[in-house]
């Protein structure tokens, strides 16, 4: 990849999600654009980007408070709307270059939050601020974003690797905020104008999930827990990614479900 370049994309978001009684669809469109400078004057093992939301817009919802719910969640992710980061070779961020920044723009919500309802906001800002003090928290959230999530799926892979194979513990896409193990399967293939690789991942029986915080969380005592990914990651013959596309299926049990799609495409 050329070290210096910039690109804009278009993130669909598309869900069906089944949480106990509560069953709902939605659908929301993003606008990014991502700046790719180069490897990092200090660490040049890392390469720098900046991450800039422009839009998110909610454009289907089966509930009303689906509404509410995003609008409130979008309202919070605005303090990284903006981000700089470091990308080690594997693909997993290694560093935050405008934490400051990002805490300036917390320190203006949370006093809007304290002037609208200062009772209500109390639980949400002593998490957030516990959040924005744990560096590595903060890191792991961004690396779980919609966007990020397809950015760093497939970052590390060989396009000349006919077919790899990786375990690895990925963030629930739920949002439930607990780890689970997976097997990737990547396979490569050259195209016209590029490469492509294809991804399944499936749960690995083998690894170890923390039930304990799963029930904690929703207070769900049996379980059972089921995880299949597939992907398509298209490259352009410089190495950049021109699109993807994931599909999730996650369960808990019969009662908490959820089916994600997410498309990603240079505008």
């Amino acid at each position: 990849m050329d070290n210096h370049t910039e690109k804009n994309y278009q993130l669909t978001v598309k869900g069906n999600v089944k949480m106990l009684t509560m069953m709902d669809s939605f659908a929301t469109i993003a606008n990014y654009n991502l700046l790719s400078n180069g490897p990092n004057a200090i660490k040049p093992e890392l390469q720098e980007y900046i991450l800039e939301e422009k839009e998110v817009k909610l454009t289907e919802y089966f509930d009303p408070n689906t509404y509410q719910l995003i609008e409130y969640v979008n309202k919070l992710a605005k303090i990284y709307s903006r981000q700089h980061v470091c990308i080690n070779a594997a693909g997993a961020i290694k560093g935050l270059l405008n934490m400051p920044e990002i805490k300036g723009k917390w320190e203006v919500l949370k006093r809007e939050l304290m002037h609208v309802n200062p009772v209500a906001a109390f639980e949400v800002i002593r998490h957030k601020d516990r959040e924005l003090n744990n560096p590595v928290e903060v890191v792991e959230n961004l690396e779980n974003t919609h966007f990020m999530h397809l950015f760093l799926y497939a970052f590390a892979i060989n396009p000349n690797d006919a077919e790899s194979k990786r375990q690895q513990l990925v963030r629930d896409r739920m949002g439930i905020g607990f780890s689970m193990p997976v097997i990737q399967t990547f396979t490569a293939e050259k195209t016209e104008d590029g490469h492509t690789i294809n991804t399944e991942a499936t749960l690995d029986t083998g690894g170890r999930v923390d039930k304990n915080l799963i029930t904690r969380v929703t207070g769900q005592k049996e379980l059972d827990i089921k995880h299949y990914t597939r992907a398509v990651f298209k490259h352009n013959e410089n190495g950049e990614l021109t699109a993807a596309e994931m599909s999730v299926f996650e369960q808990l049990n019969n009662d908490y479900k959820s089916d994600l799609y997410l498309q990603l495409e240079l505008v």
